[in-house]
């Protein structure tokens, strides 16, 4: 019997701390990337909430979030797929994801998530890693990713937390 893990991908909250606390409180999941550029807003939502988030949050810190001593990149694996996760910033995602792709999977990783652009994205065979993932900025159109593993393959997707 095949299990599921759902995981949870934010980014660029910039103090949309409604929409991150909104989320925090109606999405179930396995775990999350916080990809950095909100870490206040983080730390503020965890803050806020009656009871603990009840998933492990895997978290960097991005080129807004001076003075926190998060890493800027981390490796997570979930069922059988190895996450190399970052803001960004460091590996020039504006300009392309070429750079990031290939530090991946010089790591090993299966699959880059980034942040920092603003921008959706989903590119597959990039590198030497197989696929990169921007969930969106959960503060610019409140995008963020929902990612699916079962028996190591992936499924991407985006959400929008509802306009209220």
């Amino acid at each position: 019997m095949s299990e599921t893990t759902k995981i949870l991908v934010v980014s660029d909250v910039h103090g949309r701390l409604r929409d991150l606390r909104w989320l925090l409180q109606n999405e179930t999941a396995d775990a999350m990337f916080y990809l950095g550029d909100g870490l206040y807003d983080l730390n503020a939502a965890l803050t806020l909430r009656k009871e603990p988030v009840p998933y492990p949050i895997y978290r960097v810190a991005g080129n807004c979030d001076a003075g926190y001593p998060d890493p800027t990149e981390g490796l997570a694996p979930f069922a059988g797929v190895l996450f190399f996760y970052t803001h960004g910033h460091h590996y020039g995602v504006k300009m392309g994801t070429d750079r990031l792709a290939e530090s991946a999977g010089e790591r090993g990783a299966d699959v880059a998530l980034f942040g920092h652009t603003h921008r959706r994205a989903l590119v597959r065979g990039v590198g030497t890693a197989a696929t990169v993932f921007n969930p969106g900025s959960l503060r610019d159109g409140g995008s963020y990713g929902v990612i699916t593993v079962t028996d190591g393959a992936c499924q991407f997707g985006w959400k929008r937390v509802p306009e209220f």
